[in-house]
């Protein structure tokens, strides 16, 4: 995430952002897809395909325009900012609106002691963001989501399902697909 918060040209990050969710359950799906048809050994192999690619792919691609600038090194942070926007992008005024932000950064955090930290992590700025993306993960993490997903074969299996056990997860891979589509689009 904060790669492509730091890539992705302003107008476009909170669209990008929430592609993440809808990439997990398109390989939700693909996995559970799979299932399906072959082996569980056979999806792993598989499926360690594409993050090793990824991995490697990602090695190629340039550091952030702003952790660039973080280290003085302008002018690769020029040549980042054209990687990632084209070589026909002006890139002079993002990048020097990149360079203020750090410099106010920089402002913002000298001489600053813990209990400054302390106080700010403590402030209502910080913990009403903090406590809504807490109360949600908890929400989805106690709501048991997760450990129906690991135990949903067994659950059919065990139900008397006319579901057929396989076919379980494919079915909500796909409607878990449609909502993330839904929710990306609508961002």
């Amino acid at each position: 995430m904060p790669y492509i918060s730091e890539t992705v040209h302003p107008n476009m990050r909170a669209s990008l952002i929430t592609l993440p969710g809808f990439m997990i359950a398109s390989g939700q799906l693909l996995t559970w897809t799979l299932g399906y048809f072959i082996p569980w050994r056979m999806i792993a192999y598989l499926m360690a395909i594409l993050p090793i690619l990824l991995t490697l792919l990602i090695m190629l691609l340039p550091e952030t325009p702003y952790w660039l600038i973080e280290k003085n090194k302008i002018e690769e942070a020029r040549k980042s900012l054209q990687f990632f926007r084209g070589s026909q992008y002006d890139e002079s005024e993002e990048l020097n609106e990149i360079k203020k932000k750090h410099e106010s950064k920089q402002k913002e955090n000298t001489g600053k002691s813990w209990s400054f930290v302390v106080r700010r992590i403590f402030s209502m700025a910080f913990l009403k963001p903090f406590l809504c993306v807490g109360i949600l993960h908890l929400n989805s993490t106690w709501g048991g989501f997760t450990q129906i997903q690991i135990f949903m074969l067994d659950i059919l299996e065990r139900s008397g399902s006319t579901i057929d056990p396989k076919m379980g997860p494919i079915v909500i891979g796909v409607t878990r697909l449609i909502f993330a589509g839904y929710l990306s689009s609508n961002s």
